[in-house]
This record gives structure tokens, sequence and C-alpha cells, in this order.
């Protein structure tokens, strides 16, 4: 499915360009693409973003399957930031079948699938992932937690099953109940005008009448039945357990010292989980880690020694370390807006940006999303490519990134 940028998209120039046929030309428009598209991302701007990244797949030689998988794999992000979830597991599917060994591919695909309710697919995709990089925690609890969500969908996949085999046989035994007092008022009827042999009724009787065959009788366990029978396999009865009505029995209370005993919950004696809430330190901290960033252009940029700098940050978000049967787990899903400031021989601008996904799925290293990217003053309009530059697409912004990824070693140190 091709993308239609937006009606105003800046970016027709490269996206209305025929394709060089040579190969030095088609590279450095791959790029232009390549840039463009992830500065899209950054700012949100989704179907430009996918129409830059399909143009580049148009740009891509024959023989680079691992550049094909990754824009496969932008452009199934950007279409599940759509919403458009089929379209997005298309994509990740060409990224896969681009490049098996690429493991972004496959994380995709099991996105796209989880999103589609696919849990089971879901989990397979997610399992090849991790095959190709088992150290990948964010990995490991994306894995976990739609194994999860697949064993919760087996489940109510076998109480519907088991609620329609309720429903189905009391109907039955209603048709059966009904078809026995018309035999049993046939009977008496015959027997009082005619007063034949009586007749002797066979409960095990597996032989079928005429009548009995055309309206769809069977042999079940020996006996006869009629087709409506469903008997429930052994997975849905090990999925479900025992269903039948139990007598309730009184319960006593629980004793006082199960319930205070070292400081657990009384529905987690074992010990298996116990979570403590960080949030406050974590929104604290991370905030003051932010509003310290600050970078100066280098000698060899338009504005040398200009200063980009954090004016403020708005953190928000939720923190906390888990113990999982003994394992410490640290839990964060954290946003935060910034607004900066730029100052250059006298000129100054502000403007402001988000980080909306400061959580575990983006591992020590690698860029954070960022949206919203405004420039809300500058002195000279000339600086804004400066500014779209360094502190949009690099300089400050890869300080912030850096000043996350310190507030993920602080959290784990201090806790």
């Amino acid at each position: 499915m091709n993308a239609s940028p937006s009606p105003f998209s800046a970016h027709s120039d490269v996206l209305d360009a025929a394709v060089p046929d040579d190969a030095g030309a088609k590279s450095r428009l791959l790029e232009e693409l390549k840039n463009r598209g992830k500065a899209s991302v950054a700012a949100g701007r989704w179907p430009d973003a996918q129409a830059l990244y399909e143009k580049a797949l148009a740009c891509c030689q024959d023989d680079a399957p691992n550049q094909k998988a990754i824009l496969y794999s932008n452009i199934s992000l950007v279409q599940g930031k759509m919403n458009h979830w089929s379209e997005a597991k298309q994509s990740a599917s060409n990224a896969v079948a681009a490049d098996p060994l690429y493991t972004k591919a496959w994380w995709r695909l099991g996105q796209a699938q989880a999103s589609l309710k696919n849990f089971e697919d879901a989990v397979k995709s997610l399992e090849e992932a991790a095959k190709l990089e088992p150290s990948n925690k964010a990995l490991h609890k994306e894995l976990t937690k739609q194994k999860d969500n697949a064993e919760k969908e087996a489940i109510e996949k076998a109480k519907r099953e088991a609620a329609k085999a309720e429903a189905v046989t009391e109907r039955e035994e209603a048709v059966t109940t009904t078809s026995t007092t018309t035999k049993k008022t046939e009977v008496e009827t015959k027997k009082s005008t005619s007063d034949p042999e009586p007749m002797q009724i066979d409960e095990e009787d597996t032989t079928f009448s005429k009548s009995e065959a055309f309206r769809g009788y069977k042999i079940v366990n020996g006996k006869k039945t009629s087709y409506f029978h469903n008997e429930l396999s052994e997975e849905a009865k090990r999925l479900i357990g025992d269903i039948a009505p139990k007598k309730l029995e009184a319960i006593p209370p629980a004793p006082v010292e199960a319930i205070e005993n070292k400081g657990t919950s009384a529905w987690n004696k074992a010990g298996t989980w116990e979570e403590r809430d960080c949030t406050s330190w974590a929104t604290d901290s991370l905030k003051q880690q932010l509003e310290k960033v600050v970078y100066t252009l280098p000698s060899s940029s338009p504005a040398p020694s200009g200063i980009v700098q954090t004016k403020k940050a708005d953190v928000s978000g939720h923190a906390s370390v888990a113990m999982v049967r003994g394992k410490k787990r640290y839990i964060y899903e954290m946003s935060a807006k910034l607004e900066w400031s730029f100052s250059h021989e006298g000129n100054d601008a502000n403007g402001k940006i988000a980080f909306p996904d400061i959580d575990g799925t983006c591992m020590v290293g690698e860029p954070y999303e960022a949206s919203g990217f405004d420039i809300d003053h500058s002195d000279d309009s000339q600086l804004r490519p400066v500014l779209e530059t360094f502190v949009h697409k690099q300089g400050w912004r890869d300080q912030v990134h850096e000043a996350i990824d310190a507030w993920v070693k602080l959290f784990k140190e201090n806790y």
C-alpha cells in the first residue's frame, strides 16, 4: 500500500524525482530519502515518512537485502503508528523475506501480529527474534507478554467451546425428552387399540430405524445419541479445569501471621512477585538529568560556538522495581516534554520537543523517538536550518539521548 504524503509536503522534490540510472546518483538519492524519512518519523509525520521510505526502496540495489529489510521494517513501524496493522504486518513479512537474520524484522512482525490479536503467530515471530538476540532483555519482555496473551486467548477459547457444548447438550436433552414422551404416547395408544406383545426398549441398542437415521443419530462411546452431541477435547478440559458444580464449604479466615509474614501480601505468600514504586524518585531524577543538557555547536557549523540548552523538562510516567522469584526487574514507562533555548552572537531562539516513549523497549545506546519538534521563536530566520540539524536531528538531541541512558544506569545503581 503506497502512502500519500501530506498535501503540502516539503519532499516533493525527491518524491517526484526519477530514479537515476547512475549508481552514484542513485546512492545519493537513497541517502537523502533515508535521512528525510528519519526526520519525518521524529516529527510524527507518518504519511511523509512512509512515502519517503517506499521511494527509498526503489533506489535499493538488488544485492542489498539487509538494506531492503531495514526499509521495510521502518515502513512497518510507520504503518503501525497510523494503526494500519494489516499493512504493517505485510511490510514486516517483506522485511523477514528480504533478510531472515534481521532481528527487528521479526520483532516488527510480532508487534503487528499481536496488534491484530494473532497472539500465537506473534509468539512464533518473537521467538525467532529472540534466537537472533538471546541477550535482548526488552525483546524477551515482549515475548513473555505475548505468551501470556496467547495463553489467555486459549483459555477464553476453551471456555467458549465449553459454553457452546453445554448449550448444545441442553438442547439435545430437551429434544430427547420430547421425543421420549411422544414415543411413549404412541406406544400406549397402539397398545390400547391392538394389545400387541409389549415392546422391550434396549438402552444400548446401536441400530437405527429409518426415521432415526433421517433425523441424524450417531454412536458415541457405544451409545446411540444425536449429532448435536459434542464432546470436549482433552486440551479444552485441561485448560478450563473441572467446571462441575461444587458444594461451597465455609472458608476459615486467614491467620494474621500469614498476612504479615516478612512484609509480603496475603496473596503472595510464595514471594513470587513484590513491587516497589519508584515513580517520585524517577520523575525527579530524570528531570534533573535532562535539565543539565548543554551542547556547543562545532566550529565547522554555520553557527560556531552557538549554545543549545534545556530550559525546562516536564517528566511524567511510572517507574518501579519488582522482585520476581528472587530476580530484580526494572519497570519504567516515562515521557518528557522539553523546552530548549539557543544563542549565538546575540541571536536567540527557543522551542520545544517531546520524547514520548522512554521505556525498557529501547536499549541503552539506541536513539529515542522524538515528536512535536517546534521552533517557537528565532531572531534570525536563517538559523532555522541550523536548529533543525543541531537541535532536532543531532547535536543537542544526541546529548539528550545520553542523559536518558545515564538516568537508566542511575536507576539500576540506586535500586
